[in-house]
């Protein structure tokens, strides 16, 4: 099984990403975002814990179900997330790639403010812009800069590298 972990700040547009990216298969894929919505939000330890939590859970159930990929979302960022989710891989046999997604301040804004969602929402996405610095530590994570591509030439990307790595016959030819 390949964990295909996609990273960034909110509102890059990850768990859009997984969605379509999970289509691009040519093996059984399933998308997972492990970014919880809590209210009040916590970025804290609890946080990661619970992320790291639901992946050890969901990962076996889909394996069960048969995927050979699980595109997991969410912010996982090395000293946060990342350790959790290295140890969860680790412990079930999974391998792992990061892709690391990066956009401008004033991009992540404007696609943060066209999400839907409540004021709070919106207004605690935007207080964690300053995470899109911490995406290129990462360890191994492959950077893709997505302010000025559309989410199809993003998903595009990703597909592109992941059937360079593992064969058309993993990942098939853009639609």
């Amino acid at each position: 099984m390949r964990a295909v972990v996609v990273t960034g700040a909110p509102g890059v547009g990850k768990t859009r990403l997984g969605h379509q990216l999970v289509t691009r298969y040519s093996v059984p894929a399933a998308a997972m975002d492990c970014d919880p919505v809590v209210h009040p939000y916590d970025g804290g330890e609890d946080i990661y814990d619970l992320m790291a939590s639901a992946l050890r859970a969901a990962v076996p159930v889909y394996r069960d179900w048969g995927a050979r990929v699980v595109v997991v979302t969410g912010v996982v960022l090395e000293g946060r997330a990342y350790d959790r989710f290295r140890k969860v891989f680790e412990e079930l046999g999974v391998d792992s790639v990061y892709y690391g997604l990066q956009a401008d301040a004033e991009v992540l804004a404007a696609r943060i403010e066209a999400d839907a969602g409540g004021r709070h929402f919106i207004e605690g996405r935007l207080a964690e812009r300053h995470l899109d610095a911490e995406v290129p530590n990462v360890p191994g994570v492959r950077l893709i800069d997505t302010t000025h591509l559309t989410l199809q030439e993003t998903t595009d990307a990703v597909a592109a590298l992941e059937r360079a790595e593992l064969g058309p016959q993993w990942v098939g030819p853009s639609e």
